[in-house]
């Protein structure tokens, strides 16, 4: 299995941004084991990170390995969606 790389863009520590990481610590834990690295980057404190990855919502989760790159726009609380988005739903069951 290949690793699974996430940079996940959030605002500071909102409800969302809270629920974000959470969801999407615990969809990669029990479905990817040990196999993913995730980046948690707060906009507040990298702008710069933001912007040159072209962020324009938030939370914006980027998966960046395994190709193609994909991105997930907005609320990440409906595990379906995220388990889709990142192609991981019928490779992991």
């Amino acid at each position: 299995m290949s690793m699974h790389v996430f940079q996940l863009f959030i605002n500071g520590h909102t409800p969302n941004s809270v629920e974000a990481v959470d969801t999407l610590l615990k969809i990669c834990k029990e479905n990817l084991n040990d196999n993913y690295d995730l980046e948690i980057i707060d906009i507040q404190e990298y702008p710069e990170k933001a912007e040159e990855a072209g962020i324009i919502a938030i939370p914006t989760l980027i998966r960046m390995m395994p190709t193609p790159v994909n991105r997930i726009i907005g609320a990440l609380n409906v595990r379906s969606r995220v388990l889709a988005g990142l192609g991981i739903s019928s490779m992991h069951k």
